[in-house]
């Protein structure tokens, strides 16, 4: 039976990580010991304290040294993790007593990306350069619940699609235009009189049916009183996208516009002629609600409403 977690936390002690590291680079108990600085009796005991305390096995031991079994993979996977994560929290805490750094982990929906958070991190990192920054790009939801996790300190995308949108704190920022793309190279792309219409009836490359474009782009074909289409490719991914476009000729797909345009300055797909008057659901910045925000996340927050003041 597996120990509980605070029976782990109570007894898991910092050599105990040292110790599974070691073993697992040395495959030697007398190795590991002059790693750890113990000594070879004080580190089997130390291991038979770390399998007592998960209730298994760890390693296989045999004349030849000493390796891992899975449970112990498993262990020391993890044990590495913790011996990164306090390395953070070092380095984090020396830029904080050198009057800056931090640390922000932050996620965006595809839109937002060329528009917010890429500018935004240049005048972040130009005011602030010994900040750690980690991004995420995914759909609302995904994001949304990296945030819940505490795994986020904040997330550029739409609260509204969340089953509890009032647990968290919204700034909103921007509407999102869309448009119809195609490969860079597809004569459709050289049409300016092309309508919804016209590739109705086409391969398509659509938006995953939770996500708040979906449903945008199925207001679309009803406004032109056209069916949805058959058998279309689903995705949330703008990689997978990019390559699907390429797999026919005459393969459509929706993006935000401003990610369109980005793309389409390097050739890799063409905006089509239609104009898309709907425009999708406002996203902003979501924080948890009344969470305390350090120092580099309300900074992010402020660049954002300075730019959003004079836009």
């Amino acid at each position: 039976m597996i120990t509980s977690i605070d029976a782990i936390l109570r007894r898991l002690r910092g050599n105990h990580i040292a110790l599974l590291i070691a073993l697992d680079d040395h495959g030697s108990l007398r190795k590991a010991a002059n790693q750890v600085s113990l000594s070879q009796p004080a580190t089997t005991k130390s291991l038979r304290e770390i399998e007592a305390m998960f209730g298994a096995d760890l390693f296989a031991r045999s004349p030849r040294g000493i390796v891992a079994n899975e449970m112990g993979r498993c262990v020391i996977r993890h044990a590495r993790v913790m011996r990164a994560e306090v390395g953070a929290l070092r380095d984090e805490l020396a830029a904080i007593m050198r009057g800056g750094g931090g640390t922000l982990a932050v996620g965006a929906v595809m839109g937002s990306v060329p528009v917010w958070l890429t500018p935004m991190l240049k005048t972040l990192r130009e005011v602030q350069p010994d900040i750690s920054v980690e991004v995420w790009e995914d759909n609302s939801a995904r994001l949304l619940s990296m945030l819940d996790q505490r795994l986020l300190d904040l997330v550029i995308g739409r609260p509204s699609v969340s089953v509890h949108p009032d647990a968290y704190d919204f700034v909103p920022l921007d509407t999102e235009e869309v448009c119809f793309v195609v490969d860079g190279a597809d004569p459709l792309a050289r049409d300016p009189s092309i309508t919804l219409a016209d590739i109705a009836a086409n391969p398509w490359i659509v938006p995953q049916a939770t996500l708040p474009m979906r449903s945008l782009l199925e207001q679309l074909f009803e406004d032109g009183g056209l069916p949805f289409p058959r058998y279309a490719i689903e995705t949330s991914s703008t990689f997978a996208t990019l390559s699907l476009l390429r797999s026919g000729a005459g393969t459509v797909g929706l993006m935000p516009l401003k990610v369109a345009e980005y793309f389409a300055e390097y050739g890799l797909i063409a905006i089509l002629a239609i104009p898309v008057e709907r425009r999708g659901p406002p996203y902003g910045i979501a924080t948890r609600r009344g969470s305390t925000l350090m120092q580099p996340v309300q900074k992010f927050i402020d660049l954002c409403l300075e730019r959003g003041a004079v836009r």
